[in-house]
């Protein structure tokens, strides 16, 4: 049977999502308005999983962070979303204005100083927790799960992740980033290659595998999540920080089991990883990772969705120039080529973020290009 055809109806509002009370972008704290929830024919949550499952959906998704169809969870039990002023959760409003520029994570013991110029913070450098990676048991402890409060805000959090999107629980720092935290990034980047210190990074990548493993599963066990999102950052500007082969080697085996973990607690799962990533996409799918949505400026997006659209991967990919002073049918024109180009492809939309979001001309290509992905999809089960 085909889907119903594609209705005004479905932009009638239904009710609202609700706002972010804090959100940093770019050194300026900003509210997050409240956004409309319109009348799909299905929920957004079904959306995402019939694109997860290789099926396609009824339209492309917009993933992101805000303004989006998902919703971040990085709940305050976690220190390092405190120390990352990415505390998003049912508690109340968190006043970052309390930490100071260096707050402290007894996860691994860890300072970590905001810059509120990228809004992003960064463990403090030049003294590393852990001088020797074969002796890391000596410096640091992994965290253990009886030492976290359960039961902080657990109500509030489930009336928060109680909205038609795509529940995401967000991991701050996974592998790579974890061992530049402990290490520094030179020091952690030897250690990847040198034969005399490889075995005390697999030995601690098991054990951060075991807590990740743990964590995951508790944070299924206590809420209805639909997705795991994992920072791990492997590109710098120009390139991945690592060969294939020490991917392959040192990262792949690890990423994989917290993937399987993800994917046993049926849930999907993305990994998030800044830079220019794009060719380590093969490692990505090797290693059973349900999306890589990596940064529009400096990833040929277009050209990894194309090469990997029959790949078990979806690709993140940004939307083209809206003119502010363009006219509707030009919007409609821009709009429509875009889906065009990626109907046959494993897409997810990244517009949220985009400096033109609030414009009326960015609004209306958003709206056409749900409309058209509806029209596009409407025979295809």
């Amino acid at each position: 049977m085909s889907r119903p055809a594609f209705s005004e109806k479905e932009f009638e509002v239904k009710g609202m999502y609700p706002g972010v009370e804090c959100f940093e972008v770019m050194g300026a704290p900003m509210s997050v308005p409240e956004s409309p929830e319109y009348d799909r024919p299905i929920s957004v949550r079904e959306n995402w999983k019939l694109l997860f499952e290789g099926n396609k959906p009824y339209w492309i998704p917009e993933t992101g962070w805000i303004f989006c169809d998902q919703i971040q969870f990085r709940p305050r039990i976690c220190p390092d979303n405190v120390a990352n002023h990415q505390v998003f959760d049912g508690g109340p409003q968190y006043d970052y204005t309390t930490l100071g520029k260096v707050s402290h994570s007894h996860w691994f013991d860890l300072d970590w100083e905001w810059d509120y110029s990228i809004s992003g913070a960064t463990v403090v450098g030049g003294s590393p927790k852990v001088p020797d990676i074969n002796r890391w048991e000596e410096y640091v402890e992994i965290p253990k799960m009886e030492d976290m409060d359960w039961d902080l805000h657990l109500e509030e959090n489930r009336e928060y992740l109680k909205v038609d999107k795509l529940r995401e629980l967000g991991i701050q720092a996974g592998l790579w980033e974890r061992l530049m935290g402990l290490m520094d990034v030179s020091n952690a980047a030897i250690a990847l290659v040198d034969d005399d210190q490889k075995e005390g990074v697999h030995r601690f990548f098991s054990k951060l595998c075991d807590f990740y493993d743990a964590y995951i599963t508790k944070m299924k066990e206590l809420y209805d999540l639909d997705a795991v999102y994992f920072h791990d950052d492997w590109g710098h500007q120009r390139a991945p920080f690592f060969s294939m082969d020490t991917v392959r080697e040192m990262l792949l085996p690890y990423l994989k089991r917290i993937v399987e973990t993800t994917h046993k607690n049926g849930m999907y799962f993305e990994h998030h990883s800044c830079g220019k990533a794009q060719d380590l996409m093969p490692v990505f799918i090797e290693a059973g990772v349900d999306m890589w949505c990596g940064q529009c400026e400096i990833n040929d997006q277009d050209m990894l969705a194309q090469k990997y659209k029959d790949a078990p991967i979806i690709v993140g990919v940004g939307n083209p120039n809206v003119p502010i002073d363009a006219t509707v049918e030009e919007v409609k024109k821009i709009a429509y080529d875009w889906v065009e180009r990626y109907k046959n492809c494993k897409v997810a939309a990244i517009f949220g973020l985009d400096p033109n979001f609030p414009t009326e001309n960015f609004q209306l290509f958003r709206r056409y290009v749900y409309e058209y992905s509806r029209n596009a999809f409407q025979d295809m089960e």
